[in-house]
């Protein structure tokens, strides 16, 4: 079976390295940054089964992100995660699924809980994970 491709953007590193090994462990080839510009650039470069995005973000939030993605592939699946902000996180999940994001999951969130996600988000993980 191939590896799924997932790409996680969160401008937390511990969260995105954290991530990154969960789904690592789960069979996934990952690519992972801090950066929403450059997640933007593999998007455009490259094939991924999954993008997982932060929703709150210094340079470009996660609804920009999301939007920018869906008009470069109307077709990527689109996790976004959110631990709140200003607002409730619940806010932030809401307006990421009106803008187009597959599936949210609210952080803290745990490995169980994130491999369910990614295989709702139609994602074939090995070892049936």
């Amino acid at each position: 079976m191939v590896k799924p491709r997932i790409l996680i953007v969160d401008d937390e590193p511990t969260v995105c390295g954290i991530t990154q090994l969960l789904l690592e462990d789960a069979g996934c080839e990952v690519v992972c940054t801090t950066d929403a510009m450059r997640a933007l650039g593999e998007i455009e470069q490259g094939e991924f089964d999954l993008l997982i995005t932060d929703m709150i973000m210094p340079d470009m939030d996660g609804v920009e992100l999301i939007n920018s993605v869906r008009r470069a592939k109307p077709g990527q699946r689109i996790m976004a995660v959110s631990g709140g902000g200003h607002a409730p996180r619940e806010s932030y999940l809401r307006i990421a699924s009106m803008y187009g994001a597959n599936r949210v999951l609210a952080k803290p969130f745990n490995r169980t809980e994130l491999l369910k996600a990614v295989v709702e988000c139609g994602v074939a993980l090995p070892g049936g994970n």
